[in-house]
């Protein structure tokens, strides 16, 4: 009988972890991430997702070899380091971490040290990626980053020295008080450091963020909307000048060190999601874990039996064909190589130029 290949689309390729933890809120995140919670808390979070892993081991058996692997947040660095071993291992046993092509963590600045860092590249991840978002001290101050400049260029100095080849940092543009200047000085002592995949963000004032709230009483004052376009097109000409190839939307890489792991959202090829407000997408529906730390917990050491795909923890959203289509298609168009045409034909047997 012919041994039909199994195409990419038909197979997870990426999983990706939610640590809803950080120290404090910065003034602009509207992402499910707390602060405030205590070690037991953790340790309780670290349990369920470990459950979670073990109920649904069966899905293992759909997912690619080589899947990468994404622990975010959150600031995933803020969990014990015995937590996150403790989480990797539950992966590894139950076939969800294979080979991983590339297996990230996202870290604060502020939170790294030497030891810390080492463990991670310990436990198998091969790139980080750091919260730096600018080099400017008052700019940091006025979005509530826990870190400063001089941590930020720390923390990549010792992601080196860990051992990990491969360093991402995100940058934001538009800040409070960021002027055209001190975003050039941003972006020089950055790609200074050596460092191989920048991701820059317009900052979006999301409705209910503390930051909202500040603008609107006048208290915090961003650029106008001519700086933050000149800004954005100082991102582009200086990374480019730089030796950065923009290959997505907003993201830059040098020697073709792309995110392999966003690139399987882009492709909108399935990945698997695991933790609190966590979403997985199987190439037919979404499902989306519950949002808060404490419903996720109790839940989870509430469920006894051994299928979760239709249990109470998750929101699941069936996608039509139309659907399907458009979202595959939007997505692929954020990357400078575009949404492949021939495969649009071959899942959603539609030909795109008619």
């Amino acid at each position: 009988m012919e041994n039909k290949q199994v195409q990419p689309w038909q197979q997870y390729q990426a999983l990706y972890l939610h640590i809803p933890f950080c120290v404090q809120k910065c003034l602009y995140c509207d992402f499910a991430s707390y602060a405030g919670f205590g070690e037991q808390e953790k340790r309780d979070y670290t349990d369920a997702v470990c459950k979670e892993i073990a109920l649904r081991a069966a899905e293992a058996a759909n997912m690619a070899a080589n899947a990468s692997i994404y622990f975010g947040g959150g600031t995933p660095s803020v969990l014990p380091t015995e937590c996150i071993a403790k989480l990797v291992q539950a992966l590894k046993q139950y076939g969800f971490w294979q080979q991983p092509c590339e297996a990230t963590i996202e870290v604060n600045p502020g939170t790294a040290d030497l030891a810390k860092l080492q463990t991670l590249r310990q436990l198998g991840f091969d790139r980080i990626s750091f919260g730096v978002q600018s080099l400017q001290d008052n700019e940091l101050q006025a979005i509530g980053r826990i870190h400063n400049a001089q941590q930020a260029l720390e923390a990549l100095t010792l992601a080196r020295k860990a051992g990990f080849a491969r360093v991402s940092a995100d940058l934001i543009y538009g800040l409070p008080s960021q002027t055209l200047t001190s975003l050039q000085d941003t972006l020089e002592r950055l790609t200074d450091t050596g460092i191989e995949h920048i991701s820059v963000y317009g900052l979006i004032v999301e409705e209910g963020t503390p930051l909202a709230s500040l603008v609107d009483k006048g208290r915090i004052t961003l650029p106008d909307e001519d700086t933050a376009a000149d800004m954005y097109e100082l991102v582009q000409s200086f990374l480019r000048e730089r030796g950065f190839e923009r290959y997505e939307i907003s993201n830059y890489a040098k020697n073709g060190q792309y995110s392999r792991h966003n690139t399987v959202y882009w492709e909108y090829h399935p990945y698997m999601a695991f933790g609190a407000a966590a979403c997985g997408f199987d190439g037919q529906r979404r499902r989306t874990g519950l949002s808060t730390v404490k419903e996720y917990i109790g839940q989870l050491q509430s469920f006894g039996g051994d299928d979760l795909r239709t249990s109470a923890l998750y929101n699941v959203e069936e996608l039509s064909c139309a659907e399907l289509l458009e979202e595959f298609m939007f997505m692929g168009l954020r990357r400078s190589e575009g949404a492949s045409l021939a495969e649009a034909r071959e899942r959603f047997d539609v030909d795109v130029l008619q």
